[in-house]
Parts: structure tokens; sequence; C-alpha cells
């Protein structure tokens, strides 16, 4: 089953967003790590506040 709509290579070109930039490389990894980090800790504060409310202790 050949489904592709490229029938040849010829021509095909590549963009490289940070090809000579580590800057950007670096800054989507800090933000990565941020926003993984900020989902961990938003979900461990409210297991732990459900966890209180749940057994009566607030």
């Amino acid at each position: 089953m050949n489904t592709s709509p490229i029938s040849t290579w010829e021509g095909a070109e590549a963009y490289f967003t940070f090809a000579h930039s580590g800057f950007g490389t670096a800054l989507c990894l800090l933000v990565s790590v941020a926003v993984v980090a900020a989902a961990i800790w938003y979900g461990t504060h409210h297991e732990s506040r459900d966890f209180q409310k749940f057994h009566g202790k607030s």
C-alpha cells in the first residue's frame, strides 16, 4: 500500500529552527523542564490538599 503523496525526493528541503543557536535549544529545554516541574508541584499540592480534606484534617 503506497499512500504517500511524495513520489520523488528531488528538491526536498529541511528547515532547522535552531541550527546554529545553542540558546534556542537551551531555552526550549529550560521551558520544558519548568513546565514539567510546575505540573509535578501542582499535582502533589492538589493531591495532598484533597487527601487532608478527605480525612478531615483541615
